[in-house]
């Protein structure tokens, strides 16, 4: 069993056994004596991927958890759907797009730009990328909506790249930059 927690979601992923749920079931007791906190079991979902619908029944009963149909769309991501589709992955990019077209109007330094790439760009599809493994071209489409905006900002016309993307890449110590000497 793992799990992952994102703001106030957990959620966790298990194998489908009887076992497994009624381990759960003692995991989410145990935090709830331990911590003093209320878990709102009436309110948590349970959803399986393969699993035959007898199976959920009986999970969902012995948890006291509603069911939820598959797939489902967790934080913008089909869940049980196919991650080594580029389609699996758009809702990514384009959450990625819509939040550089609100900085492309904006002025910008080249260290705001590698700051705003490196910080918000970057960081964004991490958690996805936690949950399953992107395909070469969604990672190659993420890095060419990077350069697109530092080098573009935006802009319909495509202006000149000064520094190499390799080199951007790079920690700033270990960047090979021009340097005047008096």
């Amino acid at each position: 069993m793992c799990f992952l927690q994102y703001a106030d979601d957990t959620l966790f992923l298990c194998e489908n056994s009887l076992t497994n749920v009624v381990t759960l079931e003692a995991i989410l007791r145990g935090f709830e004596l331990a911590s003093g906190l209320k878990i709102s079991f009436h309110k948590s979902k349970l959803a399986g991927i393969n699993v035959l619908s007898r199976d959920i029944g009986c999970y969902t009963r012995t948890l006291n958890f509603s069911q939820m149909g598959t797939p489902l769309n967790y934080l913008g991501l089909e869940v049980g759907g196919n991650p080594r589709k580029k389609k699996f992955w758009e809702p990514v990019l384009r959450k990625l797009q819509s939040r550089l077209n609100v900085w492309k109007e904006r002025f910008l330094s080249m260290a705001g730009g590698i700051c705003l790439i490196k910080f918000v760009i970057t960081v964004s599809p991490l958690y996805y990328l936690s949950l399953f493994k992107a395909p070469e071209s969604v990672c190659k489409s993420i890095i060419s909506i990077q350069r697109r905006f530092l080098w573009g900002w935006g802009k319909e016309k495509r202006l000149m790249a000064w520094v190499s993307w390799k080199n951007i890449c790079k920690p700033r110590r270990m960047r090979t930059m021009y340097q005047r000497h008096s």
